[in-house]
């Protein structure tokens, strides 16, 4: 479906963004200056992608008509099967995120050809990658596409009542500490060098930049879960927030209390509030491209290799330190950890912060 939304603009007329969504397509935006001009664009785009997923369903049915057999699991198209896998129901939002990247560079190859030599070379064909911020992939997110395929290839033998084969989605060749586990926190000086930036933005999305940085420090919610999220998810009165599996992570729904600050923050984002669109940061893109815009936000305010999910770090470091009536496990149920050891990884304790707890 498509959504058209007015996004206004200090001393100059508004524009228009138009945003098309079609179930197993990857979104479409486009800001236009005439509303007639979006809405002509969402109607030719609109039918386009709706062809292109029927397209894919097709072929995928015919596949499914096939004789299944590990021959002929084997002689199926890589790209087809995390495409489709994509577009199913077993995914999560983070792999249709991912899943257009991991196309661009798979090719037309066969689950055959995913040979040790293959893997190796997807490796170094995406170290060598920048990504939209200019950054070139890191061991993590290669690692992501390759259980991503793995997972793809385990459900399509599934859904063919099949045996899972075992193939070479190895990170064998990955340098030792790949890792890489991210332990930047923001400083108190850089909060503040942070928040000046935004409030010296002239976009009229400037407020909602700012209460998007103060939510995510109040919440320790992910960016998509914060972008996307909708008035009808927020209980004000009791102080709750409650988001839906689909946007999770884990797919399951997690209720987030909120503080008296939060409440603040979200009375405040109450006042500009647009009749008939439910988002609540609804000046702002989808979660990729309010991602690269927080990251020249960040550059402005001169901060160096901070990324808007180390406010998720920053934010549970905060709780575990200051939040002492939480115990472990409610501060795991409010940011979505379904173990300690993950709450360990995010909980970056400096030393001088647990000194001033000795006494």
């Amino acid at each position: 479906m498509a959504t058209i939304v007015e996004r206004p603009r200090k001393n100059k007329p508004s524009t228009w963004q138009a945003t098309i969504r079609v179930k197993g397509q990857t979104s479409v935006v486009k800001t236009f200056e005439q509303r007639c001009d979006a809405e002509d664009f969402s109607k030719i785009i609109e039918a386009k992608l709706k062809k292109l997923a029927e397209e894919r369903s097709k072929k995928m049915k015919r596949l499914d008509k096939k004789q299944a057999t590990l021959a002929g699991l084997m002689d199926e198209r890589l790209r087809d099967i995390v495409q489709a896998f994509c577009e199913s129901d077993e995914s999560i939002p983070r792999h249709k995120k991912t899943a257009p990247t991991i196309l661009r560079v798979i090719g037309n190859i066969t689950l055959k050809d995913v040979t040790p030599l293959w893997n190796k070379n997807y490796i170094a064909r995406m170290l060598t990658k920048k990504t939209r911020i200019g950054t070139t992939f890191s061991y993590s997110t290669i690692a992501v596409h390759l259980q991503i395929m793995s997972m793809a290839c385990r459900w399509r033998a599934e859904t063919l009542n099949l045996p899972a084969q075992q193939l070479n989605f190895s990170k064998k060749h990955f340098p030792k500490h790949w890792e890489n586990r991210r332990t930047r926190r923001l400083s108190e000086p850089e909060q503040l060098r942070l928040e000046a930036v935004l409030k010296a933005c002239k976009a009229p999305s400037r407020n909602q930049w700012f209460h998007l940085m103060q939510m995510a420090l109040e919440t320790g919610a992910r960016l998509q879960e914060l972008v996307l999220a909708e008035w009808d998810e927020f209980d004000l009165d009791r102080r709750l927030w409650t988001i839906p599996a689909i946007k999770t992570k884990g797919r399951k729904v997690r209720a987030v209390p909120l503080s008296f600050k939060a409440i603040a923050f979200m009375q405040n984002l109450q006042q500009e509030a647009v009749a008939g669109n439910s988002r609540v940061f609804y000046l702002l893109g989808l979660p990729l491209s309010v991602s690269s815009g927080f990251h020249k936000f960040v550059t402005r305010a001169g901060l160096i290799d901070f990324r808007f999910h180390d406010l998720r770090h920053e934010a549970i470091s905060r709780m575990v330190l200051y939040k002492r009536k939480l115990s472990v496990f409610e501060i795991m149920a409010i940011v979505g950890h379904s173990d300690v050891s993950m709450l360990v990884r995010y909980a970056n304790l400096r030393g001088d912060e647990l000194a001033e707890r000795m006494d």
